[in-house]
C-alpha cells in the first residue's frame, strides 16, 4: 500500500520549483535581457549627445579660404512635455529669441517636437542651456551645439562655392561635393545626476566625429574679383540683364576666374531666385554665332584640299548670300575676301561658301574633338553639354547656319577650352576647377605658423587625399593648324572685329560673337542678342585665355563694342596683378636674404 505524501515534502517540492524558477529568470534578465535594461537604465540616468561634425573648408587657389565655419546652437522644442509653457516662453524671451507673447503662443500651436530657432549665437545658446537645467525645462527644451556656414566673399565666389541649407549643400561645390566635406557625425554618452544636469562620466561610450575634406579650387580670388568688376561695370553700363567670364591658365587649363553677374548673397539665398544659384558661364547654353566659326576655319585648314581654300577668294559684294529660299546677310559689304579675311571681317555668307567645300562629316568630328557637345566636366552641377547635329541630320541650309553659330549650342566654357586647344598648339587640355582634397587644417598649426610661412604651413599641415592636375585628353587639330588660326586670331584683333580687345604691348588673339536670340514663337530677334569675345594672349606663348559673354545689352548691337572691352579690361589688370606679384616677390625675397645675412 503506497504511503501517502508528506505535506512536508510537498512544500520543499514547491519552494524548489519556485526557487528554480526564480533562478532562471534571473538568469534569463541578466544574460539574455541586459541590453533592454541597460537601455532603460540609461534613458533614466544618462543622456546621448550628438556631436557634429566639422565642414570642410574650400581654399582659392593661394590658401586663403571661400568658407567658414561660425559657432552656434539651434533650439528644439518639445512641447507636449512642457510642465509650465508660459514660464517656458519667459525664459526664451529673457535670452532675446523674440518676445514672450509670440514665444508661448508658437508653443501652443504646437503638438510634436519642432525648431525653435536655428543659428543661435553660440554664447546665448550655452547661458540658455544652463538656465533649462536649473529650471528643469531641459527634459523638453534641447539646445544643440551646432556650426553655422559663414561665405566671407559674398556674391563674389557664390556661383562657384555655392551655400548650405540644414547642414547639407544646396549649390556649387557645395551641393556636387557634399559628401566630401560633410564628414560624419558622432556621439557621447552623459551620466545625469538628481536634478537631470548631465556630465560625462569617463566608463560611457563615445563615437567620435570625423571632420569634412578640404577642398582646394585652381581659383584665384585676385582674378575672381578682377573677372566680377569688369562684368558689373559692363552690364550696368549697356543696359544688359547679366554677363559671364571666364579665365583659364592657358598652359594647365586650371580655371583662374568663372564669374557671373549679377550674383547672389549665399548668407541670404532665399531671399534671390533659385536660377541665380546656378554657374550660368557653364550652365546656360546659346547659340554661340561668329565665336564658333573657329570650327570651320580649323575644318579648312585641316581639309585635304587646305593649299586650294586658303589660296581662294569669295566673292560677298552683294552683301548677301542665297540659300534655297532663304537670305543670308552680312551686317556690312566686304568685297571680295581671301581665306583669312572671312574671319578677320566675320563674314556670314563667306562662310556659307566655304561651307559648301566642307565636308560635314569632318566638321561635326572635329568639333567633337574641339570639345564640343560634350560637357566639360569641371565638378560644378548643372553643368550644360551644349548640341551639335551630326552630319545626317543637316541639309544644305542648315549645315551652312551651323558654321556660321547658328543652329548649334554651346557654353561659354565650351568656348574657352576650344580657344584653349588653339592656344596650346592644338593640344585639348581639359579645364578643371579641383586642384586638391587634403585632411582638415589642424588650428594649432595655423596659430604656429609664421607670417610669412603661412601658406607653406598651411598646406604642409595636411595630408593631401586627392591630387588633380592637368589632363591632355588628345591632340584635336594639328600644331600646323593651330599656328596657323594663331595668325588670323591675331589678325582680327588687329585689323578686325575685335580691335577694342587690343592690350598694349601684348598681341591678343581672338573672335567675337553676336548670335540674336530665339524668339518664343520661332524665329530669330532683331532686337535681343548675346554678345560672346573668346581670346587669348600673348600669341607665341599664351598665358591666359578669357571668355565673356553680355546677355542682351540695351545700348549696344555688336560684340566688338560690348565684349571687346570687358577683354581688354580684364586682361590689362591680369597684367597688372602679375607685375604687382613679382614685386611683391623680389621684395620678400631680398627681405629673407637681408635676414639670412644678418
Amino acid at each position: 500500500m503506497r504511503q501517502p505524501i508528506s505535506r512536508t515534502k510537498v512544500l520543499i517540492a514547491v519552494a524548489a520549483a519556485v526557487w528554480s524558477g526564480l533562478l532562471f529568470f534571473l538568469g534569463y534578465i541578466q544574460l539574455g535581457r541586459w541590453k533592454h535594461y541597460e537601455r532603460e537604465a540609461m534613458g533614466q540616468q544618462g543622456e546621448t549627445l550628438d556631436l557634429h561634425a566639422t565642414r570642410g573648408r574650400v581654399y582659392d587657389a593661394a590658401g586663403r579660404p571661400l568658407t567658414l565655419n561660425r559657432s552656434c546652437c539651434s533650439i528644439r522644442i518639445l512641447p507636449q512635455w512642457a510642465r509650465d509653457k508660459d514660464m517656458l516662453a519667459g525664459i526664451l524671451a529673457q535670452f532675446g529669441l523674440a518676445e514672450r507673447r509670440t514665444i508661448a503662443r508658437e508653443i501652443r500651436r504646437r503638438d510634436r517636437l519642432f525648431w525653435f530657432r536655428r543659428d543661435v549665437d553660440y554664447a546665448v545658446g550655452d547661458s540658455l542651456r544652463r538656465v533649462l537645467v536649473e529650471r528643469q525645462f531641459s527634459n523638453c527644451t534641447y539646445v544643440e551645439d551646432e556650426y553655422a556656414r559663414v561665405y566671407p566673399h559674398g556674391e563674389l565666389c557664390a556661383n562657384v562655392v555655392g551655400f548650405t541649407g540644414d547642414g547639407r549643400g544646396r549649390a556649387g561645390i557645395e551641393f556636387e561635393y557634399d559628401s566630401v566635406l560633410r564628414g560624419r557625425g558622432g556621439w557621447v554618452q552623459l551620466q545625469k545626476d538628481a536634478i537631470g544636469r548631465a556630465f560625462p562620466y569617463p566608463s560611457f561610450p563615445t563615437k567620435r566625429p570625423v571632420p569634412g575634406l578640404d577642398i582646394h579650387l585652381t581659383l584665384d580670388l585676385d582674378v575672381q574679383q578682377v573677372c566680377y568688376d569688369a562684368l558689373k561695370q559692363r552690364v550696368a553700363a549697356c543696359g544688359a540683364l547679366g554677363g559671364s567670364a571666364i579665365v583659364l591658365d592657358a598652359t594647365r587649363g586650371s580655371i583662374l576666374g568663372l564669374a557671373d553677374y549679377p550674383g547672389y548673397d549665399p548668407m541670404r539665398f532665399a531671399a534671390y531666385p533659385a536660377e541665380t544659384y546656378k554657374s550660368a558661364a557653364l550652365s546656360d547654353q546659346f547659340e554661340p554665332g561668329s565665336s564658333f566659326k573657329l570650327v570651320a576655319c580649323a575644318a579648312a585648314l585641316e581639309s585635304p584640299d587646305a593649299d586650294r581654300l586658303t589660296r581662294e577668294t569669295f566673292d560677298v559684294s552683294s552683301g548677301f548670300i542665297e540659300v534655297g529660299k532663304y537670305k543670308i546677310h552680312d551686317v556690312h559689304k566686304n568685297g571680295v575676301l581671301d581665306f583669312p579675311g572671312l574671319f578677320i571681317k566675320s563674314s556670314n555668307p563667306g562662310c556659307v561658301l566655304l561651307s559648301l567645300q566642307l565636308d560635314p562629316e569632318k566638321f561635326y568630328e572635329l568639333a567633337r574633338a574641339l570639345g564640343f557637345g560634350n560637357a566639360v566636366g569641371v565638378g560644378l552641377p548643372n553643368e550644360g553639354s551644349g548640341r551639335i547635329d551630326p552630319p545626317r541630320r543637316l541639309n544644305r541650309l542648315r549645315f551652312a547656319n551651323v558654321v556660321f553659330g547658328q543652329g548649334v549650342t554651346v557654353t561659354l566654357l565650351q568656348l574657352a577650352a576650344a580657344y584653349l586647344c588653339v592656344a596650346n598648339d592644338g593640344a585639348y587640355l581639359r579645364p578643371y576647377l579641383i586642384e586638391s582634397v587634403r585632411q582638415p587644417q589642424a588650428a594649432n598649426s595655423i596659430r604656429q605658423a609664421s607670417l610669412s610661412g603661412f601658406l607653406s604651413g598651411l598646406r604642409s599641415a595636411r595630408a593631401t587625399v586627392k591630387q588633380f592636375s592637368p589632363s591632355r585628353l588628345r591632340q584635336a587639330i594639328r600644331p600646323e593648324t593651330a599656328r596657323r588660326m594663331k595668325d588670323i586670331l591675331e589678325r582680327v584683333v588687329t585689323e578686325g572685329t575685335g580691335e577694342l580687345a587690343r592690350i598694349d604691348g601684348v598681341s591678343v588673339c581672338g573672335k567675337t560673337g553676336t548670335a540674336q536670340k530665339v524668339e518664343p514663337g520661332g524665329g530669330y530677334s532683331k532686337t535681343r542678342s548675346r554678345m560672346t569675345f573668346v581670346g587669348f594672349f600673348p600669341k607665341e606663348k599664351p598665358r591666359y585665355v578669357i571668355a565673356v559673354l553680355v546677355d542682351e545689352p540695351k545700348t549696344e548691337r555688336f560684340a566688338h563694342t560690348t565684349t571687346c572691352p570687358v577683354f581688354r579690361q580684364i586682361g590689362e589688370d591680369l597684367i597688372l596683378l602679375e607685375r604687382m606679384r613679382s614685386r611683391e616677390a623680389d621684395r620678400f625675397a631680398e627681405s629673407r636674404g637681408r635676414g639670412v645675412r644678418g
